[in-house]
């Protein structure tokens, strides 16, 4: 799990904290055993992405959101994976959840749907409130 700004950096208030997997973290697996000439094949497929962001919010996202891109203009970028701490906090406990479906088949044309299963993983976030000194001359 990736954000932006990253892991370990402030985020600021009222600006939009990115959650996003990396491409080989959204991708189908697949495992295929066997014992002689029986076999049994399995694949998991990605299906949804829940963030509870920590501060009563929860995300759900169709896809791995987007990577936020630092080469490209901010007002350029979008994510439907994202949210917006309106609080300073200095560790905001983030839940990223991915659930995954399940297929299998085997030998002599068994095969069927599996239950779904999730994957969980929870980290800080730190946000920060930046203020801004305006001054002539």
């Amino acid at each position: 799990m990736l954000t932006a700004p990253p892991r370990g950096q402030n985020g600021l208030v009222g600006l939009p904290q990115w959650f996003f997997l990396t491409d080989g973290q959204w991708t189908p697996k697949s495992k295929r055993l066997h014992i002689g000439a029986v076999w049994a094949a399995a694949t998991a497929t990605p299906e949804r992405m829940t963030i509870s962001t920590g501060d009563g919010q929860t995300l759900t996202c169709n896809g791995p959101g987007a990577a936020y891109d630092t080469t490209q203009p901010a007002d350029q970028q979008s994510s439907t994976c994202s949210h917006t701490y309106q609080h300073p906090a200095s560790a905001y406990r983030v839940t990223v959840s991915v659930t995954w479906s399940g297929t299998w088949r085997g030998s002599g044309g068994t095969g069927g749907t599996l239950p779904p299963i999730t994957k969980s993983v929870t980290f800080p976030i730190r946000v920060i409130e930046a203020q801004a000194l305006v001054t002539k001359g």
